[in-house]
């Protein structure tokens, strides 16, 4: 059920960020990519799901993560002042529900 939603949520967040799907689950630390995929996690949440369920749809794309990371990666989404970031954030929920 919620692997649907998260599917959209990645095709919305790779569109946004001009980011390949390959490229989200892949590891990598690069500023753009990481931001893609804290944005994903913040999003996720707020649907609601919970960490637990964000690792294991990370896991079924082959993305190995933590509950640490996907903690920190929502809380840096969370904390910023990034308009645009804000923007892509309401622009999803009123956009892509299910």
């Amino acid at each position: 059920m919620k692997k649907a939603i998260f599917n959209l949520y990645v095709d919305y967040v790779c569109s946004q960020t001009d980011i390949k799907r390959r490229e989200l689950f892949r590891k990598d630390k690069h500023p753009r990519i990481s931001t893609a995929r804290f944005l994903l996690y913040t999003i996720c949440k707020q649907r609601p799901m919970t960490v637990a369920q964000i690792i294991e749809l990370m896991s079924d794309e082959g993305y190995k993560t933590s509950r640490s990371s996907v903690e920190y990666g929502i809380e840096k989404i969370s904390n910023s002042n990034d308009i645009d970031i804000n923007n892509v954030i309401q622009n999803i929920t009123e956009e892509c529900t299910i």
